[in-house]
């Protein structure tokens, strides 16, 4: 249950992320400046912009919550035998 939880936490932590990077990459892009980013977060970007930046990780979040709220509201499969 704890680990499920914790999937949980992590992918809405990704979804948060993401929507930090979106806005911080669009104030850089407004207001120009440089600053130092993951080599993750600037492959993305340069391929596919400050959008594809916030969809890759509101996405990959999404599916973390998802799975791990299936997993946390599925009995396990022990106990459905019973």
């Amino acid at each position: 249950m704890r680990q499920n939880l914790v999937i949980v936490l992590f992918g809405l932590a990704a979804i948060a992320l993401g929507v930090y990077e979106f806005y911080d990459l669009m104030a850089l892009e407004t207001h120009g400046g440089t600053r130092r980013v993951h080599s993750v977060i600037k492959l993305i970007y340069e391929t596919a912009g400050k959008y594809g930046v916030l969809g890759i990780f509101a996405g990959v979040g999404a599916i973390m919550v998802v799975f791990g709220g299936v997993k946390m509201v599925r009995k396990p499969r022990d106990q459905q035998a019973a």
